[in-house]
């Protein structure tokens, strides 16, 4: 076989359905070959970068499947590469698994600056678990398996295999002695699985029993682990409030009792004034970044913390722990919830406390909700979001792409459904909703799935409106309007006094765009228009797409501002 039909096999022996790419010149006999087979199927992106995230998409909505996959995009060398980079990075901040398939110019002509030669592995050594570039035709198999492996095991990432274009031309016989069923990738200081530490977890125990005011923090790592069960089940038992990261929502019902919605920089009220006031923080597959934690001389100060994280680089490098359990997040929960010592406490107080920050700021809110426009008679997203929400059941996937009215979603969706927001966390990547929200149908084609950008990051990755015409993906679209980039011109109204730098945008016909996609198209700019077109493209069989006209005067609160500690946390309009 030759070094394409070998790779090919590699990635339909780990359970590859899709491949997400653009061809070239470096790549073309591996995409030669895929043509010659049909277990395979290829989806074209219209840019590399949008083939990452549909990648990605795949990876994110299959973890709370019983089939876990790995999405797999491919690319050619030079610039085909290179177009990679920012959905690799992103892939590694927010720990999804992803393997990028990259050609590269023959051997005999590396590093002689040969036309479209990058050094891929280079690039993308600081930016991925692992980078690989097979030498010989007998190393390609192996080194597929090796790469799927490191990718999804421990903490997920992003992993690259470099292929010059000779060695995908060359043959071998080794085939009919490899057997991937067998395939035990050896790697020495790879630490994949660790065991809990039960001294640990009966100290962790002991301090849960004697806290007056927990609050457990859930991040990625729930969701990963697809643990969310086991986690409602520890909170109910325990009786602690959980706050969720970014990445944590729809871990379990965000409507819970025992839920504050999400923490950090636009967190709730609630959320931000327990954590100030807890004594105890228990946080689940998470990280602590600055979005969570603000000024770290103020975090936590009094609180002791137990920190559950798969990655042993992460314990103790932002906050420092009381008790860590380097360990799987599923397998911690399963054995707190077993574990004979736990006591239920009802904590009346401290529920009653978190109720009286949860009302500081609600009823203006709902009102504001309520009212629908803002201060230049346009649109709330607020209020879009809260429909859409009702019109659900919150029970739809949302993929939300990066700015204010990805906060505005993490804040009032009610996600009811496991695993069902999926955005760009920790690189902020504009433009990923669109090309993720591919991947995301394809993973879970039975599911509605809805695509929610701005005005500006719509517009980053626009042309996968092609791949969604091309192949028929039934994604509904909601583009927020409001002619800003939103998030930047909220801070520069509340820090530099309103002067909006390079945020005002001159916007294209949405609607001339649609139509030459083919794709059915609304524009709504009255709230009377709101619920009757969100429906229109729920009944519609097929994708569509809606534009609302937004006011761009609208800010999203609470915020903690940058460098700001919980104690500087702006609640109210300074206008």
């Amino acid at each position: 076989m030759k070094g394409t039909e070998l790779v090919l096999k590699a990635l339909v022996d780990n359970g590859v359905k899709f491949i997400f790419g653009y061809t070239g010149g470096a790549i073309m006999p591996i995409f030669d070959a895929m043509e010659k087979q049909t277990a395979l199927s290829f989806i074209m992106s219209r840019h590399e970068q949008g083939a990452v995230f549909m990648a990605q998409g795949i990876s994110r909505a299959s973890l709370s499947t019983s089939h876990p996959r790995t999405g797999v995009c491919m690319a050619t060398s030079g610039p085909g590469a290179m177009n990679l980079v920012t959905g690799i990075a992103d892939a590694n901040m927010d720990s999804v698994p992803v393997l990028a398939v990259t050609g590269q110019v023959a051997t005999g002509v590396i590093a002689t600056d040969a036309f479209q030669e990058s050094d891929v592995v280079g690039v993308m050594m600081p930016l991925t678990k692992q980078t690989y570039m097979p030498l010989s035709v007998e190393e390609i198999e192996t080194t597929i398996h090796e790469a799927m492996y490191v990718a999804s095991s421990g903490r997920g990432g992003p992993v690259v295999v470099d292929i010059p274009k000779d060695v995908q031309l060359q043959e071998t016989d080794s085939v009919c002695t490899f057997d991937p069923r067998s395939c035990e990738p050896q790697l020495p200081g790879f630490f994949y699985s660790p065991s809990v530490d039960r001294d640990a977890l009966e100290r962790a125990v002991d301090m849960i029993n004697r806290s007056e005011r927990p609050i457990i923090l859930c991040g990625h790592g729930v969701i990963s682990s697809n643990a969310g069960q086991k986690l409602q089940a520890f909170a109910e038992k325990a009786h602690i409030p959980v706050a969720f990261t970014l990445h944590g929502l729809s871990a379990l019902p965000v409507d819970h009792p025992v839920s504050l919605g999400m923490v950090g920089m636009h967190g709730t009220v609630e959320a931000n004034r327990a954590l100030m006031n807890a004594d105890l923080i228990v946080s689940l597959g998470m990280r602590f970044d600055d979005r969570v934690t603000g000024n770290l001389n103020d975090f936590a100060r009094g609180a002791r913390v137990i920190h559950v994280e798969i990655d042993p680089s992460e314990i103790d490098k932002n906050v420092k722990t009381s008790v860590f359990l380097n360990a799987d997040v599923a397998q911690v929960l399963n054995l707190l919830d077993r574990n004979p010592t736990l006591v239920s406490r009802p904590r009346s107080r401290w529920f009653a406390q978190i109720e009286a920050f949860r009302l500081e700021i609600a009823d203006r809110i709902r009102k504001e909700i309520d009212a629908g426009v803002g201060r230049e008679g346009q649109l709330l997203v607020k209020t879009i979001v809260s429909r859409l929400s009702g019109l659900t059941g919150g029970k739809d996937l949302i993929v939300g792409d990066v700015g204010q009215h990805q906060m505005i979603l993490a804040r009032f969706y009610n996600f009811q459904t496991v695993n069902s927001w999926f955005t760009s966390g920790g690189a902020g990547t504009m433009g990923c909703s669109l090309p993720m929200a591919i991947g995301v149908k394809l993973a879970r084609p039975d599911e509605r799935v809805w695509s929610v950008s701005g005005d500006g990051g719509f517009q980053m990755n626009i042309q996968e409106l092609g791949t969604i015409m091309e192949h028929d993906i039934d994604v509904k679209i909601i583009l927020m309007n409001n002619g800003y980039l939103g998030m930047v011109r909220q801070w520069q109204t509340l820090f530099y006094d309103g002067r909006y730098a390079g945020t005002p945008m001159k916007n294209p016909d949405y609607g001339a765009i649609a139509g030459a996609y083919g794709i059915p198209y609304l524009k709504v700019s009255s709230l009377e228009q709101v619920d009757s077109a969100i429906r229109a493209a729920i009944d519609r069989d097929g994708a569509f797409m809606l534009e609302f006209l937004c006011d761009p005067s609208e800010i999203i609160l609470p915020m903690v501002p940058a460098g700001g500690g919980y104690k500087d946390m702006i609640i109210s309009s300074p206008l």
